[in-house]
């Protein structure tokens, strides 16, 4: 129902009015009435009416008052103003506030129908047109994630001047203004994951980091940004004398929300010191991921970087951890996931671990470097690679006599580096062809109006997350930008070529609103799906003249 308010001074127009319109067989609700606008407001303000009727000339607060401050809180609002006074200067002020009808007293029932009318059909296509852009905004959300991640990547590289990230951060509609700013970095993944380069696709994962989303959405004073491909990063700003609990207050909400998952997931988290400086977010970043690098060495969930030698739940001194954790496994682990930039944080990790006194005894330094040599090499050749083509990107390096233990950093840092290029080689192939299988599938189910991210990454058996990376980064533009496209050729194409009407075409290109598929298509393409035909026969018609 459409919500009616009427403002008179006049008691008996008022009770006319009132009593003259069948209100709910014109799917109104006369919600409320006053007798002058000072009264009207605080109602109005309660109510919240879509549609506002109101005489001009009334004691205290005249009805032009009213309706300059009704638009001004609600301007969504109708307003009908219903004077006896036929003069210019009140119809001019009216249609400058933006007011949509002004009738002269007496009216009649028919007139004042045919007026309300107007006004619902105005207001249901108004609010048509809300909800699909709304349910537009929904598909798009994809893409604002990825632009969210480049703005994400301005404020932590110091590439970017401050000028340039607020004008971004408004463009985004993003509140980035604080006292005072944190970084908490999480991963969450199945149990498999670091066992494998590509993140397999379960359902449980993609409905725990949907859940994350909305509540990290709920606090003004989160923002959640991918961090990388398998990690996330949460901006907490706050003031200066709330920051370090509302750091911690994340934190608890990320541990509440992983430890209540019975799937065996594996997960991370841990944070930087606050700075008082968006300018010093870059630092603040880099404090955090060198804490975030302990993930691969065989530690989980949350570990603070102001105690980097204690973990929360277990209560592990890393200085007092016996070198026979130093396995395989942990290198495989950072093989697996790590990114280029992660190398040096890890070799710094490792060395700590370990222990700074042990690392310089040459015996073991000698073993340290054989382990990782053939940890890579075992590796590299799980992933086809021949060994030699390792073995001839690192020449100098002599495994049997690792050298001092700075020497020995160096080459280690080498050899994980040279491996992980190898792997990003051999894997975007592997990655271009699951695109490619991605893409397959969507053109043979794009008629589907249930075809999402989520299903074409399990056919592709990938996680949902992972496979929206991915296609951004081997198709240059997002999934739901691809399907929209694609079925927006499909229908320009039946458009073309056939007689079907315009309700057929959203059923057979996967939308069964047709409405809605309107709306769409007029967004992406710049005209009606009517418009379009008439403009392409008509060319056609040029053509064969």
């Amino acid at each position: 129902m459409i919500k009616i308010f009427l403002v008179e001074d006049e008691i008996i127009i008022r009770e006319a009015i009132h009593k003259m319109i069948p209100w709910e067989s014109y799917g109104f609700e006369f919600a409320g009435e006053a007798k002058d606008g000072e009264m009207a407001l605080p109602a109005i303000r309660s109510i919240r009416p879509d549609v506002l009727i109101t005489d001009i000339k009334m004691p205290f607060m005249d009805g032009l008052t009213l309706s300059r401050l009704v638009l001004k809180e609600l301007p969504d609002t109708k307003i009908v103003i219903v004077s006896g006074y036929d003069e210019f200067e009140y119809a001019r002020q009216a249609i400058s506030l933006g007011v949509e009808q002004y009738l002269l007293k007496p009216v009649s029932k028919s007139a004042f129908i045919e007026v309300l009318e107007k006004i619902r059909e105005k207001y249901e296509k108004e609010v048509e047109q809300k909800d699909y852009m709304e349910k537009f905004r929904k598909d798009i959300r994809e893409y604002e994630k990825n632009t969210r991640r480049d703005f994400f990547e301005m404020l932590v590289s110091g590439k970017t001047g401050l000028t340039g990230i607020y004008e971004k951060a408004e463009q985004l509609q993003i509140d980035i203004l604080a006292e005072c700013y944190n970084l908490v970095l999480f991963s969450v993944a199945s149990g498999e994951k670091q066992k494998e380069i590509v993140d397999v696709y379960t359902p449980e994962l993609g409905n725990l980091l949907t859940n994350v989303d909305m509540c990290i959405r709920e606090d003004e004073h989160y923002l959640l940004f991918r961090n990388q491909m398998f990690s996330y990063a949460v901006l907490v700003k706050a003031l200066k004398s709330e920051i370090t609990q509302r750091t911690e207050n994340c934190v608890e909400l990320l541990t509440q929300m992983f430890e209540q998952e019975k799937n065996g997931m594996e997960w991370f988290i841990c944070h930087a010191s606050p700075v008082d400086r968006l300018s010093l977010l870059p630092s603040c970043y880099k404090e955090a991921m060198k804490t975030f690098a302990l993930r691969y060495l065989g530690y989980s969930h949350v570990i603070s970087c102001e105690q980097p030698n204690r973990q929360k739940h277990t209560n592990v001194d890393l200085r007092t951890i016996d070198t026979d954790v130093v396995n395989p496994d942990m290198i495989r682990n950072f093989l697996c996931q790590a990114l280029p930039e992660e190398v040096e944080s890890f070799v710094s990790n490792y060395f700590h671990l370990i222990g700074d006194d042990v690392s310089k005894s040459q015996l073991f330094c000698q073993y340290i470097l054989l382990n990782v040599y053939f940890s890579v090499i075992s590796f590299i050749e799980g992933l086809g690679i021949d060994k030699t083509r390792f073995q001839e990107k690192i020449p100098d390096i002599q495994v049997e006599n690792p050298g001092s233990p700075e020497q020995m950093r160096k080459n280690f840092t080498k050899i994980l580096s040279c491996a992980i290029e190898m792997r990003d080689e051999s894997t975007r192939g592997k990655y271009q062809s699951m695109i490619r299988t991605a893409v397959r599938f969507m053109e043979e189910n794009y008629a589907d109006e249930s075809l999402n991210l989520n299903k074409v990454a399990c056919a592709v058996n990938v996680s949902a997350n992972h496979f929206s990376a991915l296609f951004l980064q081997e198709m240059k533009q997002t999934f739901i930008e691809y399907l929209t496209g694609l079925r927006m050729r499909k229908a320009k194409e039946l458009l073309r070529c056939t007689d079907m009407r315009s309700g057929e075409i959203a059923l057979e290109v996967g939308y069964k609103d047709a409405h809605y598929f309107s709306f769409l298509f007029k967004k992406t393409q710049g005209c009606t799906p009517s418009a379009y035909r008439s403009r392409s026969r008509q060319s056609e018609k040029t053509v064969g003249n």
